[in-house]
């Protein structure tokens, strides 16, 4: 069974070593979960979880933030993801949600790794906003 990666574009394929690196790209919108409903954002699940802390895009003259924790590591042919799920901060009268799945993890020095994300959200008072950014570093 496969889910579809929330991104941005889907003529854009998901960036999953660097998102400026287009030529390279791997097209990570379509993540492999053989029992989705296994994944949900439940603590008790195990593994490491991910921080994620930003502001969207800014449409219609405002952003929003996007405070949450990812779920536990979802493993897939080429490593693992998380999947993140929440709200935005509410601005201008409104909040949006937002649920997709990180892409692989991209390694950093001493043993911690980080995910690339890039999520549109639902649209709410006639515009959407995207989330675009990295998860907080962590060890496996």
């Amino acid at each position: 069974m496969y889910h579809l990666y929330q991104g941005v574009d889907p003529r854009i394929p998901y960036i999953s070593a660097h998102p400026s690196n287009y030529e390279q790209a791997h097209d990570f919108r379509r993540v492999p979960i053989s029992n989705p409903s296994r994944y949900t954002m439940n603590p008790y699940n195990g593994g490491h979880t991910h921080a994620h802390f930003g502001a969207t895009t800014c449409q219609d003259g405002h952003t929003h933030i996007h405070p949450g924790v990812t779920s536990n590591p979802i493993p897939t042919p080429d490593g693992h993801v998380h999947r993140m799920e929440g709200n935005t901060s509410y601005m201008d009268e409104h909040i949006h949600s937002y649920e997709a799945f990180t892409g692989p993890k991209i390694p950093l020095p001493n043993g911690y790794h980080t995910h690339y994300v890039e999520i549109k959200t639902t649209e709410n008072d006639g515009h959407i906003h995207i989330i675009r950014g990295f998860t907080e570093a962590s060890k496996e």
